[in-house]
């Protein structure tokens, strides 16, 4: 045993002088080199995820309780229904927002909620949104006490369901942002070619695994419904603000670069598909959109603008 103060407190055996810590990804920085070619006149592409997930009312919390959780004494019936009423009410107001506007979008997807609301999950087929595999449940995060098999049977059960839906998603997206040391290698063997767990970078870039390498794709935790609104209880209008810079920002930064750029925003229907929200969302979508060379973008168009990969 380490003792907490003794000599070998500070050993980190993975630390390596200057060097990444890992050996997933080879470090870079986002500026030296040109990575992001857009087709047309697209200079910002704007890639919205719409998370649409399920959280059990007996969700168990390990080895976390994932944010938006049921979190009250079981059972939790308050916060349980008000994440049900994204599916049954605020997601057809994403919808509509984004259908009016021409607009593409990806549904980060709990396959159980293609089990268990199967009309919501035809009305998001007819939309035309593309499916990226969001694991079992909110609830069921990966983690490294997680037996191999265990998860390898977490992602095949995921994928047996969506695909009896017609469905073959060529990316993942774990709950919660949450990874084992094997998930990537365990998502390759399984057939999927991308994930969206990592938040490290705005471009899409190679992951390597012993399996080979998967394509890391940009998330976001920062421009995100959830993070701002339900985390940080920030005002509706700063978060507005917030969305519409960002979209700024990366626009000026394609046009100073001649290098295009990608804005992720990250959507829950129970936040943002509120009435009182809703109006803020469609001002978002009017303004961002409003920019030259600015439009949305799904999973293969990120992969076919990425230069490299």
């Amino acid at each position: 045993m380490i003792h907490p103060t003794g000599s070998q407190y500070l050993d980190t055996p993975l630390r390596r002088y200057r060097e990444m810590d890992h050996d997933f990804y080879s470090w870079r920085d986002t500026w030296s080199e040109r990575r992001l070619n857009w087709s047309g006149d697209t200079m910002l592409g704007v890639w919205i995820q719409i998370a649409v997930e399920w959280f059990p009312l007996n969700i168990s919390g390990k080895p976390f309780l994932p944010v938006g959780a049921p979190n009250r004494a079981w059972p939790d019936t308050q916060t349980y229904t008000q994440r049900d009423y994204g599916h049954r009410v605020g997601i057809y107001r994403i919808m509509d927002a984004l259908k009016a506007k021409g607009i593409v979008a990806s549904a980060f997807l709990n396959a159980r909620v293609a089990q268990r609301y199967p009309i919501l999950m035809r009305e998001i087929l007819s939309e035309g949104w593309d499916i990226v595999a969001a694991g079992l449940d909110a609830g069921s995060i990966h983690h490294e006490g997680l037996d191999e098999n265990t998860e390898a049977g977490m992602i095949a059960e995921t994928l047996a369901i969506l695909d009896s839906f017609g469905v073959k998603p060529a990316a993942w997206h774990s709950p919660s942002w949450s990874q084992s040391t094997r998930t990537p290698r365990l998502l390759l063997e399984a057939g999927i070619s991308a994930m969206a767990d990592w938040v490290n970078d705005e471009v899409p870039y190679r992951f390597q695994t012993d399996a080979g390498s998967i394509i890391a794709l940009p998330s976001t935790m920062e421009l995100s419904d959830r993070e701002m609104l339900a985390l940080r209880k920030q005002p509706l209008k700063d978060v507005e603000r917030s969305f519409v810079a960002a979209a700024r920002r990366l626009a000026d930064e394609a046009k100073d670069s001649g290098h295009g750029r990608l804005m992720t925003i990250n959507i829950s229907p129970w936040i943002m598909g509120q009435p009182y929200r809703i109006a803020a969302f469609e001002r978002i979508l009017d303004e961002i959109f409003a920019i030259d060379g600015s439009r949305s973008v799904s999973v293969p168009e990120i992969i076919d603008a990425t230069i490299g990969l």
